[in-house]
């Protein structure tokens, strides 16, 4: 009895330690855990399950469309361009008031006081004097309205109204270059994502690389300098992980620039159409078994768990669907005449130009107008009121040197005017044709170039497999991989500099 107590109290109990320090260890070693029950206090402060759900569940998710919705709502460049077509509206209307009567009021009191005083000379003559108070109340009315000015004003007016829309085109531009900021940063990120995507690959690839080597060089089937060499090249593949990690916080961090938005929560993002990446997703590590070896004359190698098993067959080529844009270039240029918000700002800068020289050649022509009044005088004897309607007919005064020199000036704006709309013509056929060449070399370049990513994942299964039957050496496989990672971020690559390029030729279009 006291031999079973003492197995109770001691032996037990320490064997159930070292069997829960051996799974915690067995665990680690081969990336999985064993859960363990354990007893809560009963006045714990632990979340419930559901609220730690909810918690995790708090990152949000930004398509594309989102965050340009975004943008537009908190640009200030865009905010400042409304508030300068409100100001340009308001132009307009105090254009118009010119043909609004104009109202005149006057009041007021007047108090005179006049005193007389004289000399006489003679018997018959007395000095003496006279004192007299005048004091009356005054007021006028009075409505001045513009009949006629041949023109001038209407040419003002027209102005204005020209100088409104060509504000508003301006408004459209800054739109267009918010809309095209956030997909470049959008794209951008996008493209740090899938990099991120492609080392950690490489990393858990060489990890288990790592892992095998080793074990063939325990069991002495590989060379030490294998095994430093598969260290090597993990402790690489971890740095790199780690800057492509920092590459991906920078693209958020410019996204949140171009979205104007510093309290941006955590959020994920969606692939788009053009940039359909295979997102990441933890595969389940492989468990390296050694080789057994066959003793027949020769070794061969049977192993019942090959690197190959590892690698990722769950690509970013999978589900990777690229639809190229086809536009002949020549309509591509008309629809950017058409389209194009600052080639239209300048076309309305002509027009608003073209009246404004119209208003200044009417403005030395008389003015028609008519008037029409009301007086009221008030003292302390009498009171008299009147009316008045008249029309008149105002000549300006006169300068010949200031006509001549106000009229070049204004035919030098519309000349300007017109040359700028020649230049923008020129630089928008150019920038469409650059752009429409860069997009197809990218669209030719595309499918050859994932292509090369499903012929480097071949080579390096076949590297692997060689490697594993020691057939191959350790640095043909490194070769091998070090070439498929390399095609993977070129790939990545070549795709968002598609995605640039379209969207630089749709901008250039004038299409967001």
């Amino acid at each position: 009895m006291k031999y079973i107590s003492f197995l109770r109290k001691k032996i037990i109990p320490a064997i159930v330690l070292l069997s829960f320090a051996g799974c915690q260890l067995f665990s680690c070693a081969y990336g999985f855990s064993i859960p363990f029950k354990k007893n809560k206090p009963k006045n714990t402060t632990t979340k419930p399950a559901v609220q730690m759900k909810a918690e995790v569940n708090k990152t949000v998710e930004y398509s594309l469309e989102d965050c340009i919705n975004i943008a537009l709502a908190n640009d200030p460049n865009i905010k400042v361009a409304k508030t300068q077509k409100d100001i340009a509206n308001s132009q307009v209307g105090l254009a118009k008031a010119d043909y609004f009567p104009s109202l005149t009021i006057g009041n007021g009191f007047t108090s005179q006081h006049n005193k007389n005083s004289g000399r006489g000379g003679g018997f018959y003559n007395q000095g003496g004097s006279t004192t007299s108070d005048n004091n009356y109340y005054q007021l006028n009315l009075g409505v001045n309205q513009l009949i006629w000015d041949f023109g001038s004003t209407v040419a003002r007016i027209n102005m204005q109204k020209y100088n409104r829309e060509s504000v508003g085109y301006d408004l459209e531009n800054t739109i267009l270059n918010t809309v095209y900021s956030v997909k470049l940063a959008y794209f951008r990120a996008l493209a740090a994502l899938a990099n991120q995507d492609v080392y950690e690959r490489s990393v858990r690839i060489n990890q288990l690389n790592y892992d095998r080597t080793n074990a063939l060089f325990q069991e002495g089937l590989k060379s030490k300098i294998d095994v430093v060499n598969a260290q090597v090249y993990l402790t690489d593949a971890q740095i790199s992980l780690i800057d492509a990690q920092g590459q991906y916080e920078n693209a958020i961090v410019e996204l949140n620039n171009a979205m104007y938005y510093p309290d941006a929560p955590e959020y994920t993002l969606k692939n788009t159409e053009s940039f359909n990446f295979q997102r990441n997703k933890q595969p389940q590590k492989t468990e390296v078994n050694v080789s057994t070896i066959k003793k027949s004359g020769s070794k061969e190698y049977e192993q019942t768990a090959i690197l190959t098993s590892g690698i990722e067959k769950q690509d970013i080529l999978q589900n990777y669907k690229f639809q190229p844009l086809i536009m002949p270039v020549n309509d591509a240029i008309q629809k950017a005449y058409e389209n194009r918000p600052d080639l239209k700002s300048l076309l309305m800068v002509e027009r608003a130009q073209k009246e404004s020289l119209k208003a200044i050649k009417r403005s030395y022509l008389p003015v028609l107008g008519a008037n029409a009044g009301y007086n009221y005088r008030k003292n302390s004897d009498v009171s008299n009121t009147g009316f008045n309607v008249g029309v008149t007919l105002n000549f300006p005064t006169l300068n010949f040197m200031d006509i001549k020199y106000s009229v070049a000036q204004g035919n030098s704006y519309l000349q300007m005017a017109a040359e700028n709309i020649d230049l923008s013509k020129k630089n928008i056929h150019f920038e469409v044709k650059n752009n429409y060449i860069n997009m197809v070399v990218l669209q030719k370049k595309i499918p050859l170039m994932a292509q090369k990513v499903q012929q480097t994942l071949e080579n390096f299964e076949l590297a692997d497999g060689r490697y594993t039957v020691g057939l191959g050496n350790f640095i043909e496989l490194q070769q091998a991989q070090t070439n498929y990672n390399n095609a993977q971020l070129d790939f990545v690559q070549a795709v968002f500099n598609y995605n640039v390029a379209k969207e630089q030729f749709q901008k250039s279009m004038g299409v967001r």
